[in-house]
């Protein structure tokens, strides 16, 4: 046996050859040599094989016949081998025996667990140990391969790696992307002991769970009669692999699979090679479908049920169906040609994973693609809805050069007619509200309140895809204003003061109802007696009922504001519409000074100086942005329509025996829902199936993207554990929204349902995102830093507002920060440092 001293692929095979480049790279590899047997290339070898390849071939041997001559074949070539080089090998340590074939691990034939490995083997039986890998090369399985890629014999040779063995007390192997079609999510499995336990199923196992990009992780363990039985990663283990992961892909490219164990808290890497799992060539391995939450999670933030998910997709796909033909056209038998063509990608503008909502990224970008100076468009695009992964797909194009002017033409056609469209939307939009109030009825019929859902949904979305245009507008402006103010940092100031902007006024009615209430102590004290001793439904029925003018006032805010809540286009969110108590609840915890404070009028704007390129297309930005904020009132307007009637049917289901809770509807899609009255098999196995799927979804951690190879995967974890690192840093960025430098304590908004305008007060709210309705809480704090979001998200636009400094897409900040801790923030710089930690005052 000849030891091999320089690395070369031709002659080490890749798997001894990724070792020696790991080990020239800083990674912790046990120490190792490579063998090779020197008689196999000896010309009376070489013309055996082909004799034997050959005898094959005319059929005079079988296959069994020729892996049975051949072994016995390589292991008396073994036997007869010179040993000196290897028993050079120290006498008292136990070994660890692979293969390192010539033709394992490449691009085109991985043989993977076709060749024998031996652990814990003593010096005195490496013969023997050699021999067995060695032959391996020849085991029926392997040989079938070999012939099945057409590589001859003599081609095919088998090097052996002895290397120190390890005897792990966690051992493991590491998938930088997982196998099953998530390229960017890595998969580790771990279990007590050496890796062969593992792969052979011998003991229980740890799943581990990263994305690099979120710097996120979890894992689920094994659990018998309530006991762990797998092991429990710890902090600094977890580090270790995601470095070592890393450090891997900076070497050989993604998609590896790593073996590796730990002993005594010190990590070692075994081998690396590519996963060989993916049916595509990984030098082609790209991501077809691209789920990104970048805005989205603001109007769908956290788990949400399948009746939201397939209006909301219903909704999508009709808006930018409509603004398709606004800007192809559907007067010529080319423009629908180009249309259907398109259809796929409007049935896909969403998606949903474990009960979470994403964009179908790579369909928006397929679109955008359609407008004129789309790849000035797109980083605009990217960069107003906080897309922090830039890179643009390779998609599909169904228009020709001739056609795409034409595009060009009707955008810019609807650019310019979108502010006075938008007013005519508004004023649509009245007439869509009165014809709800006037045809709906709590008890309707079932097929009463269908009609009048087609009818509102019709109405509504023949022409919604103006708003579309219009948040381009907005972008496209409010990036043009970035751009020609980069000098001057005041600038953002001149995005403030919108008058009247609607995002403001349920918190200036509700300041100002909190206020008349506080003026009439007898009336509060009646309200406040009502709400400690009634029932929910004497509530409901005192504010519909009760002829006090305050009363009223109450009913016209719930008319106007009642599904402003946070989380409101979830429809099944309860609202102050559907639950009024609700609204009396929060009147009577609302603090009358704080009412005093929110209702004084907040206005920053500047007047832009006197360049009149800046002050024009600053006005275009503010009317842009205003029009998004009206349509975006009234859409959580026709949301708490569309709620009652879902509910009202929800109702009639419960009369007729369809349903057991009228909150059952909420788990049906839209299409179960309107079919279930001529149902005659029961719903109730498969909704409460989809219950138990939605707890175990809320479980899991929000992932803010994905890439899919080709289809949607979800995950089915039980009793996972989210590794919660603490941060080293004390600095932190992102994206300034509002000027103004503060120092205060933070709070950290993970969910909003627990948390009063009262927790908020003064303090830096430190949150993932917020939604319009978290308007209340924003009036009261004195900062916000959100995860996500981008100068147009909700949460910028209201800080500007309302004065407040904010800083919104800080990745990692809900990891880094805690509640307590006391930090400083830079509003203009978008700069945060963490001057105290919580538990060290």
């Amino acid at each position: 046996m000849e030891k091999l001293l320089i690395a070369d692929k031709t002659t080490w095979g890749s798997k001894a050859l990724n070792l020696a480049l790991m080990q020239e790279y800083g990674l912790p590899i046990p120490a190792f040599s490579v063998y090779r047997l020197n008689t196999f290339r000896e010309a009376t070898q070489q013309a055996y094989l082909a004799r034997k390849q050959a005898s094959y071939e005319r059929e005079e041997l079988s296959l069994e016949g020729l892996s049975e001559t051949l072994q016995t074949w390589s292991r008396e070539l073994v036997k007869a081998a010179d040993f000196q080089q290897v028993s050079e090998l120290q006498t008292d340590g136990l070994y660890s025996v692979r293969s390192s074939a010539t033709v394992e691990d490449s691009r085109d034939t991985s043989f993977a667990g076709q060749f024998k490995t031996h652990l814990h083997v003593p010096a005195h039986q490496l013969r023997e140990a050699i021999a067995e890998v060695v032959s391996s090369l020849y085991s029926l399985s392997s040989l079938s391969y070999l012939l099945h890629h057409n590589i001859d014999l003599n081609e095919a040779e088998m090097l052996v790696i002895v290397q120190e063995m390890i005897e792990g007390d966690v051992s493991g192997v590491y998938f930088t992307a997982n196998p099953q079609g998530v390229l960017n999510e890595h998969i580790a499995v771990l279990g007590f002991g050496t890796g062969d336990q593992i792969v052979e199923d011998r003991v229980p196992t740890t799943t581990l769970t990263h994305y690099p990009m979120d710097q996120l992780t979890y894992f689920e363990v094994t659990e018998e009669a309530n006991v762990v039985t797998s092991p429990i990663p710890t902090d600094a283990q977890i580090s270790a692999l995601e470095a070592m992961a890393s450090q891997v892909n900076e070497l050989f490219g993604p998609f590896m699979d790593i073996e590796f164990t730990f002993k005594d808290q010190q990590l070692y890497v075994l081998q690396a090679r590519p996963i060989t799992t993916f049916e595509q060539d990984i030098s082609e391995l790209e991501a077809k479908i691209i789920l990104d939450n970048s805005n989205i999670i603001e109007s769908y933030p956290g788990t949400t049920t399948p009746l939201t998910f397939s209006f909301i997709q219903a909704a999508y796909s009709s808006v930018f169906r409509g603004l398709a033909q606004r800007i192809v056209g559907t007067k010529s038998v080319k423009e629908g040609v180009i249309l259907n063509a398109y259809e796929a990608t409007f049935q896909d503008m969403i998606a949903m994973v474990n009960s979470r909502v994403y964009y179908q990224i790579q369909n928006w970008y397929q679109l955008l693609q359609l407008l004129p100076f789309s790849k000035k468009i797109i980083p605009v695009w990217q960069d107003m809805l906080g897309v922090r992964q830039t890179a643009i797909p390779q998609t599909p194009s169904h228009i020709s050069g001739w056609q795409r002017v034409k595009v060009s033409f009707n955008i810019l056609k609807a650019f310019k007619s979108a502010p006075k469209l938008m007013q005519q939307l508004d004023r649509d939009f009245q007439a869509i509200e009165q014809i709800y109030l006037t045809d709906y009825s709590s008890s309707a019929s079932f097929q009463q309140l269908h009609e009048l859902f087609v009818t509102l949904k019709e109405a509504v979305l023949d022409q919604w895809d103006i708003t579309l245009v219009n948040d381009l507008y907005a972008f496209v402006f409010t990036g043009l204003h970035k751009h020609l103010n980069k000098k001057r940092p005041e600038a953002e100031l001149e995005l403030t003061g919108i008058e009247q902007i609607e995002s403001m006024k349920p918190a200036n009615e509700l300041a100002r109802l909190v206020i008349e209430i506080h003026q009439q102590p007898d009336y509060h004290r009646q309200l406040r007696r009502i709400h400690n001793n009634s029932h929910n439904t004497l509530i409901r029925s005192f504010v519909e009922n009760d002829q006090h003018y305050l009363t009223t006032a109450i009913r016209n805010y719930i008319q106007q504001y009642g599904n402003r809540v946070p989380e409101e286009l979830k429809l099944e969110t309860a609202t102050y519409q559907t639950h009024p108590e609700l609204f009396i609840e929060a009147l009577l915890n609302y603090p009358i000074e704080m009412s005093q404070e929110s209702s004084r009028q907040l206005n920053y704007s500047t007047n832009g100086g006197f360049n009149p390129i800046r002050r024009y297309v600053r006005e275009q930005a503010l009317q842009g942005i205003r029009y998004r904020e009206s349509s975006r009132l009234n859409r959580t307007r026709i949301y708490g329509m569309m709620r009652q009637i879902f509910l009202t049917m929800g109702q009639r289901l419960v009369e007729s025996g369809h349903l057991k809770a009228v909150e059952d509807v909420f788990w049906l899609t839209l299409d179960e829902l309107f079919a279930l009255p001529d149902t005659k098999t029961g719903s109730a196995n498969f909704i409460q199936q989809r219950k138990e799927k939605y707890q175990l979804d809320q479980g899991l951690p929000a992932v803010n993207r994905y890439l899919f190879i080709d289809q949607l995967i979800e995950k089915n974890n039980v009793g996972i554990h989210i590794a919660t690192k603490q941060s080293n840093g004390e600095t932190f960025s992102g994206i300034a929204c509002s000027k103004g430098q503060i120092r205060a304590e933070v709070i950290k908004i993970d969910s909003i349902q627990a948390i009063s305008p009262q927790d908020t007060r003064g303090k830096i709210i430190v949150t993932r995102m917020t939604d319009p309705g978290w308007v209340h809480l924003l009036t009261q704090a004195s900062g916000i830093i959100a995860e996500r979001g981008s100068m147009l998200s909700h949460t910028a636009i209201i800080s500007r507002e309302l004065g407040l400094p904010s800083i919104v897409n800080v990745s990692g900040i809900m990891a880094a920060l805690e509640t307590g801790d006391i930090v400083e923030m830079d509003g203009q710089l978008g700069t945060i440092r963490r001057v105290v930690k919580g538990g060290s005052r």
